[in-house]
C-alpha cells in the first residue's frame, strides 16, 4: 500500500482545521476514516507530514561481516552447494535465504553441463 501524497495530507489538516468531520473528509477525499484519523495522529505525534515510509520492511540479515565471510567461502570452495555455505556460516541459514544472499553480490551459477540432456525425452 502506497503512503498518502503530501498534498492531500496537508489538505486534510486544512479541512480539520477548518473544522471538518473525520467522516466527512473521508468521504469527500475518498479515503477511509482511519486513514485521515490516522494522517492527523500522525502529525500530532511527529510535528511532520512525512510519511514514515523508510522504517516498513524487515532488516536484512546479511551483515557486512557475513558478506566477507560468505564471499571467503566462496572463494575457498567455489563449487560448495547452497546448504554446504548456509551450514558454514556464524548461525545455519537455509538455501533460499543463501541464494537471494548471493543474487544480491552478484553472484551467479552455472549448471552443470555434464548432467544436461543430449537428446529429448521420450514420450510414451
Amino acid at each position: 500500500m502506497r503512503a498518502i501524497p503530501l498534498p492531500v495530507r496537508q489538505r486534510i489538516l486544512q479541512l480539520y482545521e477548518r473544522g471538518k468531520g473525520t467522516r466527512e473528509i473521508a468521504e469527500f477525499l475518498g479515503f477511509c476514516v482511519a486513514a485521515v484519523r490516522r494522517v492527523r495522529q500522525q502529525y500530532k505525534d511527529r510535528g511532520t507530514l512525512e510519511p514514515q515510509t523508510h522504517l516498513c520492511g524487515r532488516s536484512t540479515l546479511l551483515t557486512e561481516e557475513r558478506k566477507v565471510r560468505l564471499q571467503r567461502l566462496l572463494s575457498e570452495q567455489p563449487d560448495a552447494t547452497l546448504a554446504e555455505l548456509g551450514a558454514c556460516m556464524d548461525r545455519p541459514f537455509r538455501t533460499s535465504t543463501v541464494d537471494l544472499w548471493l543474487r544480491q553480490l552478484g553472484w551467479t551459477y552455472k549448471k552443470n553441463s555434464v548432467r544436461r540432456r543430449t537428446r529429448p525425452a521420450r514420450r510414451g
